[in-house]
């Protein structure tokens, strides 16, 4: 289609490059920001409904960020491996034959255009539109652009601006029926988004509808991926209240971020992702787009696999802006001093809503208002106590730190086939026992037989395009990092 760059306002996103970030305490901190978990040879993992530490917790129960990311740059061999897609036939994706043509991605990305470039290799044979709004301090090279310009699918656009811009600008320039949010290190399965876009051709009454996540990790410097089972709470999930404020106050009183990667109609898009504001809280971001989407309408799940989730990137140290965000929501809706903030934010959310469902903006405001409070209540055991605080105290939990990270430190230097062998076992183990820790997946070959014991539905097709994200996602982190200035 087209890709733009052109200057627009100040460039205020939070983190240093990007992807966004959904980080729940009954799930991850985030590898590209503060989720990484592990299984012998991860990284540790927050116990079921613990919240983030202080230091990384950057605003209570579910967080969106644009997440640090390892390279500042793109080499040639970089370049060529992803422009190789756009002119030959032989990148194509197993499910190339899958009609998306209904469909938008949208990815955002801060800074981090090796992972662009990586998108648009995913993106290049499919029948889906792709969105990038790249906010980088530089845009990609001529080169790149003009063949992205070639492609009568992908658009890019370079704006220097809030993340909230960035969303705005690409929902003005979405064009198709049905529209998803991607991050920029990550895959949806388009066999997964196909089921999505179906359930929601069937219910009209749907505004939004998701599949189900698998978390992949390294194994032997991604000599293979290893996968885990994340965000089991969206197995099932429906919200299907024929009144607003009920479907708002159901969604909000056991949260699960499961409105932020699903399929939405376009215009519950625009009025969503394509609608945030700027906030003190990192949560009220996505908190409000997920309002949004719930008072707009129905919402359900598949059982299909659709998202799959990045441990690609290390923590970065928070940026100065960063600090801002650790304010918790429930901190943020009750303390005095943000009570003009979160007018607005009352306000804004009402505006973008309130004709759609013909409501007055005061009967508008109460449900939001509602919501929140709603959601406030869930995150606190009382009045002033955040459930579970973290992190434990006691020596036994210290000791137990201690001994996992050391049996971390020696799985990562045993042979691949003996790595895959540990960590099958022990999530073997830990499923019989029924532990925090049994959502070990395994290798793309072990997925048909565990998928189907979890009631999973991954078809032929989803195999073979996790496979083919295997091989890509290898062949990526065996290219040059980045080359000698002026060689893109």
């Amino acid at each position: 289609m087209s890709a733009v760059v052109s200057p627009f306002g100040t460039a205020t996103d939070h983190g240093d490059a990007g992807t966004l970030r959904f980080l729940t305490s009954y799930t991850y901190w985030s590898i590209a920001q503060w989720d990484n978990d592990g299984f012998l040879g991860g990284r540790r993992r927050l116990r079921p409904s613990a919240p983030m530490r202080p230091r990384q917790r950057l605003a209570g129960w579910l967080t969106l960020v644009e997440a640090s990311g390892a390279r500042a740059t793109y080499s040639p061999a970089l370049v060529d491996w992803c422009l190789e897609s756009l002119t030959s036939t032989s990148c194509s994706a197993p499910s190339a034959g899958v009609d998306l043509s209904m469909l938008t991605v949208v990815v955002p990305s801060l800074n981090r255009q090796d992972y662009v470039l990586r998108q648009v290799r995913y993106w290049s044979s499919s029948s889906a539109h792709l969105i990038i709004v790249d906010g980088s301090s530089s845009p990609l090279s001529d080169r790149i652009r003009s063949a992205i310009e070639a492609h009568p699918r992908i658009t890019y656009r370079h704006v220097v601006s809030s993340l909230p811009d960035r969303l705005g600008l690409a929902g003005g320039l979405i064009k198709t029926p049905y529209a998803v949010m991607l991050g920029d290190d990550e895959f949806h399965l388009q066999t997964g988004l196909s089921a999505s876009v179906a359930a929601l051709e069937e219910n009209p009454d749907l505004v939004g509808c998701t599949g189900q996540v698998l978390r992949f990790t390294p194994v032997g410097r991604y000599r293979r991926i290893a996968f885990e089972r994340a965000y089991p709470t969206m197995h099932g999930y429906s919200i299907r209240h024929p009144a607003p404020v009920d479907r708002l106050i159901a969604a909000m009183s056991g949260y699960n971020a499961a409105t932020c990667y699903a399929v939405l109609r376009s215009p519950i898009w625009q009025k969503s992702w394509g609608s945030v504001g700027n906030w003190g809280a990192g949560a009220a971001i996505e908190l409000q787009q997920a309002a949004a989407v719930y008072l707009l309408g129905g919402f359900a799940t598949t059982n299909c696999v659709q998202w799959l989730r990045s441990d690609e990137n290390p923590p970065g140290n928070a940026s100065p802006d960063e600090k801002d965000l650790r304010v918790k929501f429930q901190e943020w809706w009750l303390d005095q001093p943000c009570e003009a903030e979160r007018s607005a934010f009352v306000s804004l959310l009402v505006d973008s809503v309130s004709d759609e469902l013909g409501a007055d903006h005061d009967e508008c405001a109460a449900w939001v208002v509602a919501g929140a409070e709603a959601y406030v209540r869930s995150v606190y055991i009382d009045g002033n106590s955040w459930k579970n605080e973290w992190p434990p105290q006691g020596p036994v939990s210290r000791l137990r730190s201690v001994v996992a990270t050391m049996l971390r430190a020696v799985v990562r230097r045993l042979p691949d086939p003996l790595t895959l062998r540990a960590r099958r076992w022990r999530g073997q183990m830990l499923r019989l026992l029924g532990r925090w820790g049994g959502n070990y997946y395994g290798t793309v070959e072990d997925l048909p037989r565990i998928c189907r014991s979890e009631s999973l539905t991954i078809p032929p097709d989803a195999i073979a395009e996790i496979a083919l994200i295997e091989v890509m996602v290898r062949e990526f982190h065996a290219l040059p990092v980045q080359g000698a200035p002026g060689e893109v």
